[in-house]
């Protein structure tokens, strides 16, 4: 679980475009490694002076570690959680996303960030619904999950329609961003998007052409609705147009 240079080019992006703060927790404590290398070095150094102008790489590091709390501090987020099943790398708060969530916790949070936690628990959507608990109304979920190329990773490779069928269709949520994102450096510029099932009827299409020799990363954020929400029950998007004919 950490945040290369392309991953914090995109949660400074996502953060500042609409306007996040308050309570904030992620998932794994994660560590902050910033720049590498080439393009995906210049993609973080342009991002940064765009939106925290006066502000250097170094001053978005723990002073005296390798994880993120200053990074998100930085980013102008209130307070700073991260939350684990073992207090092994310190999380603030220790929380099996695959059970019962602790009651303390429902509607605390105003962004959840998953930098690579929730494609570990094989009880996936229960932890995708524990997420949603924790969130207020209103609140934004931030996934940077596996999407292509994790083969042996973890349990689960998350794509778009995850998304679109899970979040949009069955909770409810807006989408506020969703692209597909080369991990290597050289690539960061390969982003790709994909069409909406929940308008077009059909699976998701590609806008272009990924890279076959990088992992790839599914970039997204999500809002919380006010009051009512979605049905609560997900299913592949092509297959209820079917059923609806």
């Amino acid at each position: 679980m950490a945040i290369p240079d392309t991953l914090a080019a995109r949660l400074i992006e996502v953060t500042k475009s609409h306007d996040l703060k308050g309570p904030f927790l992620m998932l794994g404590r994660q560590r902050f490694v910033g720049t590498r290398k080439g393009k995906a070095a210049k993609l973080l150094q342009d991002t940064i002076e765009t939106y925290l102008p006066g502000l250097s790489e170094d001053d978005l590091r723990n002073p005296g570690d390798e994880y993120s709390e200053t990074f998100f501090e930085k980013l102008g987020y209130s307070q700073v959680d991260s939350l684990d099943f073992s207090p092994f790398e310190g999380a603030s708060i220790i929380q099996d996303l695959s059970g019962d969530l602790n009651p303390d916790l429902h509607g605390r949070f105003n962004t959840i960030y998953d930098g690579g936690t929730i494609e570990h628990i094989f009880e996936l959507p229960t932890a995708y619904r524990n997420v949603d608990r924790m969130l207020k109304e209103g609140g934004v979920f931030i996934g940077h999950s596996p999407c292509n190329n994790w083969i042996n990773h973890s349990f689960y490779q998350i794509n778009p329609e995850m998304v679109y069928g899970f979040w949009e269709k069955a909770m409810g949520y807006k989408i506020l961003h969703m692209i597909l994102q080369p991990l290597l450096p050289n690539f960061s510029d390969r982003v790709v998007t994909s069409t909406n099932p929940n308008e077009t009827g059909v699976r998701p299409r590609l806008s272009g052409k990924l890279p076959n020799n990088s992992p790839i990363m599914l970039c997204f954020a999500v809002q919380k609705p006010f009051g009512v929400q979605g049905s609560q029950r997900a299913y592949q998007t092509d297959y209820m147009e079917k059923w609806e004919r």
